[in-house]
């Protein structure tokens, strides 16, 4: 059952996964002491998939039963390689996820163990990822087909251990391994890629080429480069099918500068400020390649707003879209000098949500909307992308780079955010923020800030507006990252109110209402709860039963080290 989760004021950071309509269509674990018969070979004459005693594996798999799977080249017809199939040719959008043996730097050479989707021999192609420990420390996405003057393959990605910092095994033995693939088009497909059920830093990766495969049979693969290949060991196999991908996005809105000015339909976020207008290419610190002759200036020339500028356009009632744009991005100035986007922008609730890059000392990408706490003056929702997350990615120069963010309403209380810098989406995503009256729909727009008399000279070229398929999110919530304890709803109240907290982590509980004067009148809770979303309401009555007069109480939660207590009001 699918459904959209809703919480009530409670703010949230956490990672919202698009609900996905499976459907389990093949499973083998071998336990009947043979292979499904469905199994055959990708190549003529090629051996076949065997089930062997769990004991001739390197190492038992705790999960995995009396037998195991092995493929192997035995009789080196195709000098290593091993590829079982099954599944019908028209197949498409589904994941094959198996307990895979893996290799670390073996002595013989190579050894390459994986799966296979979108088989089809008879267009001599495949798509695969193989587990690749030895000195390349990779996983491996790639197609069969090769370019015959390089024999390389004509599409390949590696997802390398750099990039994935802490997941790949320094030596032998079973990890779990999936595959996820979808046909975006005639020519395109996308791919998943998980290593022990993470998914790895990249995806998803799409392949797009006339005549691609966009359908086929799942698999198995098996190789190293001797005369009998590799002994690969597979288990608790399990084919899914997945709901095709969300309809085309439609960009709504394009703003290159090109006609010598900007768009009319840009206007100030802020009364009276500075507007966004085209300026001369030469104008900008340098030039944008794929800039042409103007780029956008924004800037809070005349100091109106201490060094802020925001320009926005489209409709308030905008959502579920996305903004990118090549934006000038400085990197260890005298002041910190932020550019950036904004989404969801509406003057009349007196705030938006923007990504600025701030590439001073803070080194980081950050997600954050314009209400602040006014005892703080920090924001409400704040995400920092830090370049220690996101290796190598940050620049360390002035220069040009491509910002994107994505935004959608999960509920009417909850948006979620996807942040990409150079086409890279950052480390975390996606983000969501969680809140009674939070902005769900409102503008686009561009971001400028550097406190100084003139603010900053922030520059913009080919800014683009997509619209996107609404998200849902799956049936259990996300677990929060932080202990959060919310105030009271409805405060005043008469005669219950419900009292909304997050655990990180699971743990000992107890929630309790106390009197001014520090004596404890209800006991709400006390006892073990899981990490989560929790909600408890009080009837206004005390541990004996009986009603508490109007007046101003406390409530305080305490799980591991963390308290916090707030006042309520009972008013009869």
């Amino acid at each position: 059952m699918k459904k959209i989760i809703t919480f009530l004021g409670i703010l949230v950071f956490v990672s919202l996964e698009v609900t996905i309509a499976q459907t389990v269509i093949f499973t083998e674990n071998f336990e009947s002491g043979s292979a499904d018969a469905a199994w055959a070979t990708y190549y003529k004459n090629e051996d076949k998939l065997v089930a062997k005693p769990m004991a001739n594996a390197p190492q038992a798999l705790a999960t995995g039963g009396n037998y195991v799977g092995l493929l192997q080249d035995i009789d080196g017809t195709y000098t290593g390689s091993a590829v079982a199939v099954a599944g019908d040719l028209s197949l498409k959008d589904y994941s094959i996820e198996a307990d895979v043996y893996c290799y670390v730097n073996n002595a013989g050479g190579s050894a390459y163990s994986g799966l296979v989707v979108y088989a089809d021999s008879s267009k001599k192609d495949f798509y695969k990822i193989r587990a690749d420990f030895d000195a390349s420390n990779r996983v491996n996405l790639s197609g069969l087909k090769s370019d015959p003057a390089t024999f390389m393959p004509l599409f390949s990605k590696d997802f390398k251990g750099a990039d994935n910092a802490g997941l790949y095994p320094t030596t032998d033995g079973w990890h779990k391994m999936k595959l996820e693939a979808r046909t975006v088009s005639s020519s395109n497909v996308g791919f998943w890629v998980y290593f022990d059920n993470q998914l790895l830093a990249g995806c998803p990766i799409y392949y797009e080429k006339d005549g691609a495969n966009v359908a086929g049979g799942f698999g198995l693969y098996s190789f190293q480069m001797t005369s009998t290949g590799l002994a690969a060991y597979f288990d608790n196999i399990v084919v899914t099918q997945l709901a095709p991908l969300d309809p085309p996005s439609t960009v709504i809105f394009t703003e290159n500068f090109e006609s010598g000015s900007a768009d009319a339909s840009w206007a100030t976020y802020y009364k009276n400020e500075d507007k966004l207008v085209a300026k001369p290419m030469a104008n900008a610190p340098q030039a944008l390649a794929t800039g042409g002759n103007y780029v956008g200036l924004l800037q809070d020339i005349d100091g109106t707003y201490t060094g802020s500028a925001v320009a926005v356009a489209g409709d308030l009632s905008l959502k579920d879209y996305s903004i990118e744009a090549d934006v000038y991005c400085y990197v260890n100035q005298s002041l910190s000098a932020y550019s950036g986007l904004v989404v969801y922008a509406d003057s009349s609730k007196k705030d938006f949500f923007k990504i600025r890059a701030d590439f001073d000392a803070s080194n980081r990408i950050n997600l954050s909307g314009l209400k602040s706490d006014p005892a703080t003056f920090m924001p409400l929702f704040s995400k920092d992308f830090k370049g220690t997350d996101n290796v190598g990615l940050y620049p360390t120069t002035d220069g040009w780079h491509k910002l994107k963010l994505e935004v959608r309403t999960v509920t009417d209380t909850i948006i979620s955010f996807s942040v990409y810098f150079d086409n890279q989406l950052l480390a975390g995503c996606p983000i969501s923020y969680g809140k009674n009256g939070v902005n769900n729909s409102g503008g686009f727009g561009l971001y400028s800030f550097q406190q100084g008399a003139t603010g900053l000279a922030a520059y913009f070229d080919n800014i683009v507006v997509t619209q996107l398929a609404p998200l849902a999110v799956e049936d259990h919530a996300p677990v929060p990252v932080e202990y959060i304890l919310q105030q009271n709803y409805p405060n005043p109240f008469n005669p219950s109110t419900t009292i909304n907290y997050n655990l990180p982590t699971s743990g000992l509980v107890s929630l309790n209402v106390y009197d001014l004067l520090g004596r404890e009148v209800a006991s709400l809770v006390s006892t073990e709860q899981s990490a989560g979303h929790h909600s408890i309401t009080w009837n206004g009555k005390n541990n004996s039963g009986n009603a508490v007069p109007s007046g101003v109480y406390l409530y305080s939660l305490s799980s591991g080290n963390y308290k916090n207590t707030m006042k309520m009001i009972l008013m009869k």
